[in-house]
């Protein structure tokens, strides 16, 4: 038994006859006169068992139908029509279809991708010189005879009535990709945002900003304005979060503008998009030097990298609210158990969810556990050669990442992970790295390790909005691939247009024991 849910005429159909009594439900007057010839004494509204074979041809409607191979059920249109063969009996869905004409293809044309439309293609070709019988002078001619006969217009765009339809479907389809989309009118789209505002905006600059993830509304975010739409998007979630004074493009404590500038916490954020402060616009220590004119003044400066902002916006968020001191999730590390975790995969996850710089490999990894959640992680490994120096002493160890899960305190978390490992692994010495672009290394030195100097900024490729580390693209893999051994590596990535961003360096720790 197939149930009926709507009866649509004339409708695109699937190639296939179902011989077995349906349940149909008259909906309308039209819809009773087209069956009328066969169904007598029936009201609007009536439940009715039909069989197949009494309806007319070419009707179609909607029913639920289940796959014959991997069973899966779904809605579809079921169009009567002259074919009745046993091949038409029953139905695949489009994966299994898709699975089905891939093993066809392979056996017949030794190739699972065979395109029938290139065939089609060749044959329309041989027979009427055209890539496509739309191209043939008799149809173009008998389409717009049709057209005017149906529409009195010679293409059916140009019907005022087919216009109209077209901009519902429109709006339609974009008040569900838009919940706040109010109306459409001249391809100007009107909408309502989150502050209050009812703004206009094009269509383009609609589908530029969706692309950059911006915002949208042309109030909070004007089409003049020197601030980024994702700046902005900063300073509000700063002032969402913080209800002291904020100074925006700050020019009275440096030399320099702060984008933003907190003055009762001597705590600055500087945005940085990655075009305008690329190799092509910035000194390769403008952001260094920035950092340090602050820190001469007690300023601490964050600085947020565009793509940071873009695809790790819950740690930048985390971030800031705890410098602003809003971390209330609590957890106090005695009431955690040391762990050593050896499973890849929960480090992975929980450092590319939680830590700003995501992932890297390690030989020892220490987690406190909560309730059976990892709520804090602390690894060690080799010193790494891309740090300057490999270590060759067994005892010998780098602190590579600690990190608590997002939006989390755990009070001692820090101290309790490095003292087990103190105690259990005896290292001679311990070496780490702060980034200056967000970390004065407080917290190593809480830890007793003591600063040994300061390293040169950090450079890093911009490929497809996205920063990539030097390390990847060194002159001796780029060889291997191919480009000029005779050019330098800068050379060879400014050659294919892909520039450098240089952060401002880290700060270096050493621990001897």
């Amino acid at each position: 038994m197939l149930n009926i849910l709507l009866i649509l005429l004339n409708q695109k159909h699937e190639d296939m006859i179902i011989d077995s009594i349906i349940s149909l439900k008259i909906k309308d007057n039209w819809t009773l006169s087209y069956y009328q010839k066969f169904l007598e004494n029936i009201k609007i509204g009536d439940d009715i068992n039909i069989n197949v074979e009494q309806l007319p041809k070419n009707s179609s409607f909607k029913v639920k139908v289940k796959c014959d191979i991997c069973g899966c059920e779904k809605m579809i249109t079921y169009q009567k029509y002259n074919k009745n063969t046993e091949k038409h009996k029953i139905y695949t869905c489009k994966k299994c279809f898709n699975i089905k004409n891939k093993k066809t293809c392979l056996e017949i044309y030794d190739n699972e991708n065979y395109n029938n439309r290139e065939k089609y293609k060749k044959t329309i070709n041989y027979k009427y010189n055209v890539d496509n019988v739309s191209q043939i002078d008799s149809i173009k001619i008998k389409k717009q005879e049709t057209c005017m006969s149906n529409y009195l217009v010679s293409n059916p765009s140009q019907n005022h009535d087919i216009q109209l339809k077209i901009k519902e479907t429109l709006l339609r389809k974009n008040m569900k990709k838009y919940n706040n989309l109010l109306y459409i009118k001249d391809n100007i789209y009107t909408f309502s945002c989150e502050e209050g505002h009812e703004f206009n905006i094009t269509r383009e600059l609609l589908k530029n900003r969706k692309n950059l993830n911006t915002i949208l509304c042309t109030v909070c975010n004007p089409i003049d304005t020197q601030i980024s739409g994702k700046e902005l998007q900063l300073v509000k979630f700063i002032r969402d979060n913080y209800e002291n004074d904020i100074n925006i493009k700050d020019r009275s404590h440096i030399s320099k503008e702060l984008d933003i500038y907190l003055p009762d916490l001597k705590l600055a954020f500087e945005f940085n998009g990655l075009f305008w402060h690329s190799e092509l616009y910035k000194e390769n220590n403008y952001h260094l030097n920035k950092t340090e004119e602050c820190e001469k003044q007690g300023i601490q400066l964050i600085h947020i990298y565009e793509d940071d902002w873009i695809y790790k916006q819950d740690i930048i968020k985390s971030m800031i609210l705890n410098k602003l001191g809003k971390i209330t999730n609590k957890i106090y590390a005695r009431k955690c158990n040391i762990e050593e975790i050896n499973n890849n995969k929960i480090i992975r996850e929980f450092l590319d969810k939680n830590h700003i710089q995501g992932f890297v490999g390690s030989k020892l990894k220490l987690g406190l556990f909560y309730d059976n959640e990892l709520v804090s992680l602390m690894t060690f490994g080799n010193r790494r050669v891309a740090m300057g120096k490999k270590s060759t002493n067994e005892n010998e160890y780098e602190l590579l990442r600690f990190c608590n899960k997002l939006n989390t305190n755990i009070i001692g978390g820090a101290s309790k992970l490095f003292n087990y490992f103190v105690k259990n692994y005896n290292p001679s010495e311990i070496t780490t790295y702060a980034d200056r672009s967000f970390s004065q290394g407080n917290l190593y030195k809480q830890l007793g390790f003591e600063f040994v100097n300061k390293t040169e900024p950090n450079y890093y490729y911009i490929i497809d909005g996205v920063r990539y580390h030097r390390f990847n693209y060194r002159k001796d893999l780029l060889i291997k691939q191919g480009f000029d051994p005779n050019k330098t590596e800068h050379q060879i990535m400014l050659d294919r247009k892909i520039y450098r961003i240089y952060d401002s360096g880290n700060l270096k720790f050493n621990l001897t024991i």
